[in-house]
């Protein structure tokens, strides 16, 4: 049997001289703490790949935009508002929700359809592909439809 005169041998050796390497507890700490950072990198993996956009949503994100002009009518049947571009002459047509409002430069509330001809806007709106959705309509120089009349 030489493996458990082996064995008392060892054991020998280590009664008489104590242990001068590093301690059990310090070899312990150091395991816990590689596993501890293991953890960690794959947690910030996990989260790392479900933050990663997919390519259509890269290419398909809403742009934000404003449009100025002055308005040249409100269809009220299409819910659509036409305005005319500062420069340029060109017409754009905006489609509206019924939830839709203007806003006058003191920060006052107004329903589009109250918008006349000749007001001077700013249309900000979301593009989405081919689709505009108006987020907020801004009055630069506001003009009612409802004139006091000249006396």
């Amino acid at each position: 049997m030489l493996v458990p005169s082996l064995v008392l041998k060892h054991a020998a050796h280590r009664a008489e001289r104590p242990c001068t390497g590093y301690p059990i507890v310090a070899l312990v700490a150091a395991a816990l703490l590689g596993l501890g950072l293991a953890a960690v990198h794959v947690a910030a993996q996990e989260r790392g790949k479900s933050k990663v956009p997919v390519l259509d949503k890269i290419t398909s994100s809403a742009m934000h935009q404003a449009f100025s002009g002055t308005v040249q009518s409100f269809d009220e049947k299409h819910n659509t508002l036409n305005v005319s571009a500062v420069e340029g002459g060109v017409t754009e047509t905006f489609p509206l929700k019924k939830s839709t409002y203007a806003y006058t430069p003191d920060g006052t509330r107004i329903k589009v359809n109250d918008l006349a001809p000749g007001t001077s806007v700013i249309v900000y709106y979301d593009l989405h592909q081919d689709h505009r959705t108006v987020s907020r309509i801004e009055i630069l120089a506001h003009e009612s439809k409802k004139q006091a009349p000249h006396s």
